[in-house]
């Protein structure tokens, strides 16, 4: 992966994953009460998938050139774990809605 499809795919996913936050937390009074602690726990989940990419992706934007041809296996492993968890807390976030 190339430094630049790095920073832009990962620009893109924290985009994506930042309205999703904003769009969960506007719809946290809606959920039933059985299902809140479990909505909160992966809200929680995903603010911290939202974090841990936004440091990461300070972190990748300040590698040189040469240094990103030694770690870019490494990001881009980081990017598909993080398009995971961000999938899999998509879908209990989804679960939670249903409980309702």
């Amino acid at each position: 992966m190339k430094k630049e499809d790095f920073k832009q795919k990962t620009h893109e996913l924290l985009d994506e994953l930042k309205e999703f936050i904003q769009n969960l937390e506007q719809k946290a009074d809606e959920i039933a009460d059985d299902a809140r602690e479990e909505y909160h726990e992966q809200l929680n989940n995903l603010k911290g998938i939202r974090d841990n990419l936004t440091a990461k992706l300070e972190q990748y934007e300040g590698i040189s050139d040469t240094k990103w041809d030694v770690i870019k296996e490494s990001a881009g492993d980081f990017f598909d774990s993080v398009t995971d968890a961000w999938k899999k807390s998509f879908s209990k976030v989804t679960e939670a809605f249903k409980k309702e």
